[in-house]
């Protein structure tokens, strides 16, 4: 895999805020080879505090794989006790990085088309090419565990128990067991940002 990140083509990005939680929420919708990049977003490492801007950055692992070019959705949250005005993120351009000032919304963006996931793009919550079922079973949610001490265990066991809470008994059948895919794996020390680890699944 490359050392050195890139900024990737964005094809859209979103914020909100989620007040239960006291966080802040970036989305974006990111073009890119789901066999060989690893795409997130993270702090600009730059920017001039309190400023809240943000990389649609990644790598692209060494090797030959498949010429696929597809949307897939990767996301970021931090802490805040208020709600900001806007984001700042940049992504890729054509000649040169793209900088979108992004209004923080009260409400997570809608979920991407199912057509979208043929298309030649796809989506954050996606794992596979378009023609492996990428797209999260219906009934499916999204979590995201997460620990403090970095343990992946920990992790886990909290991405399953969110899971759980979400199917509860019922309507739930209590011999059927509750399922996660793990989609994302990612970490983050340093700065004013909540530090830990974070495992991002699809739970059924």
């Amino acid at each position: 895999m490359s050392t050195c990140g890139r900024l990737f083509i964005a094809d859209k990005v979103y914020a909100h805020y989620v007040a239960a939680k006291k966080q802040v929420v970036i989305v974006a919708d990111v073009i890119m080879n789901p066999t060989a990049d690893h795409v997130h977003i993270c702090p600009n490492p730059i920017a001039i505090p309190p400023s809240h801007e943000f990389l649609v950055l990644g790598t692209t692992s060494e090797g030959i794989h498949p010429a696929l070019a597809v949307v897939r959705r990767v996301s970021y949250l931090y802490a805040s006790d208020l709600t900001p005005r806007s984001v700042i993120v940049y992504s890729a351009g054509i000649d040169a990085p793209v900088r979108q000032e992004v209004p923080v919304s009260s409400a997570p963006p809608e979920p991407l088309a199912s057509s979208q996931v043929d298309a030649p793009q796809t989506d954050g919550s996606q794992a596979d090419a378009p023609q492996a079922d990428a797209k999260p079973s219906p009934g499916a949610v999204e979590v995201t565990g997460y620990s403090p001490t970095f343990s992946f265990e920990q992790a886990v066991q909290d991405a399953l128990a969110q899971a759980t809470a979400k199917f509860p008994v019922p309507p739930r059948n209590p011999d059927v067991a509750v399922d996660i895919d793990i989609k994302d794996i990612f970490a983050r020390t340093g700065g004013n940002i909540r530090p830990g680890l974070f495992v991002r699944a699809t739970a059924k």
